[in-house]
C-alpha cells in the first residue's frame, strides 16, 4: 500500500515499522521493539509533514538513528543527515543507511560528502612533484604511494588510501584548502574529485555530511558566495549537541601562525613554476617567516589564551604585529604583475590581502557583539573574532532553506528544559521531545571503581587498567564495550586482551 499522499498514513507506517510485525523484525532476529524509538519516528515524520523543527533527545539505547531514517526514507523528500564526526558519518553511510534501506525495500540514492581536505588535490599533487627530492625519506615515500594511488582512484577520498596514514604530515601539501583552491581556474578543474563529489551530492536523494562541513557551507552563505551542499526538504542533525561550540568556530574570523607559514610555502611552490621569480621572492619568504616567528616569541609571556585587550598596551608585540602587517602587504604589491598571467600566484595574492584583512580587524577595537581574542600554542598562535551570539545566523539560514529540520542527541536538556540549547541554536519555537532510555540501569548495570591504580600520568597507568578490565571482561562474558580515547591505549588492549576466549569489541576514539 502506497502512503506518500497522506501524512497520517505515512506516520502510521513509520510507527509500525518499526513495531513487531515490521520489515526490521521479520528480518532481524535481534531486533528488539522500543516504545521510545516508535515515539520519535511518529514525531520526526510529523516534523517532515509540517516542514517544522524539533528537538528531540532520546537517551542511550534508544536507536535514533532508525528512528529518524525510517520516516525520512518513508517520505522521500530530499535530505540532508548531518553527524559529528567523520567516523560517524561514514558509519551512517556504509552501515546503518543501507540496512534501512535494504529492509524497508526503498530504493534511494545517497552520497557521501566530505570536506575538501578529504580529497586528494590534483592542482596541488602536481605542484608537489619537485619537493620529493628535498623531502625526508618517509615523505618521499609517501608521496611516490600516493601518486600511484592517484593514478587509479576514482573519488581522491584519502581514507581509502591504506598505506598513507590521514595523520601524514604529506596530505596538507596535496589536499587543498578553501583558501588555497583555485576554484573554476584550476588546470585540473574538470578531473577535480571534490568537484565530483559535490555533483554527485547534487543528484542524491540522500547526503550524509558531517557538521563542519554543514557550517562551512553555511558560513559561505553568509558571506555571498555559492552553496557547497545540494538544497533539500529535511535536515537531520545529529549529535546536536555539539552545534552551538560549531557555530561559533564558524562564524569566527581567525588568523593563524600556520596559515602565515603555510603561505609562505604555497608562494614559493607556485613561484618555482615560474622561471627566474622565486630568487626575487625569496627575501619576501624570509621576512614574513622571521615577522611571524618574531610575534610569536612576543607573545610568550602573555597567558595560553587571553582577551586582546591584554595584548593592547604590550609596545613589542605591537611591533611584531606590524612586522607581520608590513610583510603581508609588501608580499601582496609585490604579486601584482605575476597575478594576471598565473592563477597560482593570484591565489596566493588573494590570502595575503585576506589575511592582512583579518590581522586588522583582529586589532582594531572590538566591536558590538564580538569579542576579541588570542591562543597562544608552543610555536604558534591563533587570532580571533568570535560573535557572542549565533542564534541570528543560525534561524536565518534555517529559513532561507524552507526546509524541515530535526536536531536530536542524548544529551539536549537541562533535567527536562530545554530552553538552553533553544536560545542558542535560534529554536525558540520548535517542537521538544525527551524520550528515556529503554535500558533498566538500575537491573542492569554495576559501576566498578578498581582501587589501588596510580595516576593516569605514571608510566604503566594504562597497562593495568587493561589488566582490572580483564576480570569485568571474564564476570561479563564478553557482554562489553570499552572506549579508549587514544590509539596507544587501544594497541595496549587488543594486546593485552587478545587471549581472552571470546570476542572483543573496543573502541577508540581521537
Amino acid at each position: 500500500m502506497s502512503t506518500a499522499g497522506d501524512p497520517g498514513l505515512r506516520r502510521l507506517a513509520a510507527t509500525l515499522a518499526l513495531g513487531g510485525e515490521g520489515p526490521f523484525a521479520n528480518s532481524d532476529r535481534t531486533f528488539a521493539v522500543r516504545p521510545e524509538q516508535q515515539a520519535m519516528a511518529a514525531a520526526v515524520e510529523c516534523a517532515i509533514a509540517t516542514t517544522g523543527e524539533l528537538i528531540v533527545e532520546a537517551g542511550t539505547g534508544t536507536g535514533k538513528t532508525f528512528a529518524y531514517l525510517v520516516p525520512v526514507l518513508l517520505g522521500g523528500a530530499r535530505t540532508i543527515l548531518s553527524t559529528g564526526t567523520k567516523t560517524l558519518q561514514e558509519q551512517l553511510f556504509h552501515r546503518d543507511l543501507p540496512r534501512v534501506r535494504e529492509a524497508l525495500g526503498i530504493s534511494v540514492s545517497s552520497a557521501l560528502l566530505k570536506g575538501r581536505a578529504n580529497y586528494l588535490c590534483l592542482h596541488r599533487l602536481d605542484r608537489s612533484a619537485g619537493e620529493a627530492l628535498n623531502a625526508a625519506s618517509e615523505q618521499q615515500h609517501d608521496l611516490s604511494a600516493i601518486r600511484a594511488w592517484a593514478a587509479r582512484t576514482a573519488s581522491g577520498d584519502i581514507a581509502e588510501m591504506g598505506e598513507v596514514p590521514e595523520s601524514a604530515p604529506v596530505w596538507p601539501s596535496v589536499t587543498s584548502t578553501n583558501e588555497n583552491c583555485l576554484g573554476a581556474e584550476c588546470a585540473f578543474f574538470g578531473d577535480c574529485h571534490v568537484v565530483n563529489a559535490r555533483r554527485a551530492a547534487m543528484a542524491a536523494d540522500i547526503v550524509v555530511v558531517n557538521h563542519h562541513l554543514l557550517f562551512a557551507d553555511l558560513a559561505l552563505k553568509q558571506e555571498g558566495f555559492g552553496e557547497l551542499l545540494p538544497g533539500a526538504e529535511v535536515f537531520v542533525i545529529d549529535e546536536a549537541h555539539q552545534l552551538p561550540e560549531l557555530a561559533g568556530q564558524f562564524f569566527s574570523q581567525s588568523l593563524s601562525a600556520r596559515q602565515l607559514r603555510d603561505l609562505g610555502v604555497d608562494l614559493a611552490r607556485e613561484a618555482a613554476s615560474v622561471t627566474g621569480l622565486l630568487p626575487v621572492l625569496a627575501a619576501l619568504l624570509g621576512d614574513i617567516e622571521a615577522a611571524v616567528r618574531r610575534l610569536r616569541f612576543a607573545l610568550d609571556p602573555l597567558p595560553r589564551r587571553g582577551a586582546w585587550t591584554l595584548i593592547a598596551g604590550l609596545d613589542g608585540v605591537n611591533h611584531a604585529f606590524d612586522d607581520v602587517e608590513q610583510a603581508l602587504d609588501v608580499i601582496g604589491n609585490a604579486l601584482v604583475p605575476h597575478a594576471e598571467a598565473h592563477d597560482g600566484l593570484a591565489a596566493c595574492r588573494a590570502r595575503a590581502q585576506e589575511y592582512l584583512r583579518r590581522l586588522r580587524r583582529a586589532r582594531a577595537p572590538a566591536s558590538s557583539g564580538h569579542v576579541h581574542w588570542f591562543e597562544i600554542s608552543e610555536r604558534g598562535f591563533n587570532l580571533s573574532v568570535t560573535p557572542l551570539d549565533v542564534a541570528e545566523p543560525l534561524s536565518e539560514f534555517r529559513g532561507q532553506t524552507r526546509a524541515a529540520w530535526i536536531f536530536t542527541s542524548a544529551t539536549l536538556a537541562v533535567g527536562e528544559d530545554f530552553s538552553l540549547f533553544q536560545q542558542q541554536a535560534g529554536l525558540r519555537d520548535a517542537e521538544t521531545l525527551r524520550l528515556p532510555s529503554p535500558f533498566d540501569y538500575e537491573r542492569n548495570a554495576l559501576l566498578y571503581l578498581p582501587r589501588g591504580l596510580p595516576p593516569p600520568q605514571s608510566q604503566g597507568y594504562t597497562e593495568q587498567v587493561v589488566d582490572r578490565l580483564r576480570g569485568a571482561l571474564a564476570a561479563s562474558r564478553g557482554r562489553a564495550f570499552c572506549l579508549f580515547t587514544s590509539h596507544r591505549a587501544l594497541q595496549i588492549a587488543a594486546r593485552l586482551l587478545g587471549d581472552l576466549p571470546y570476542p572483543l569489541l573496543v573502541q577508540g576514539s581521537a
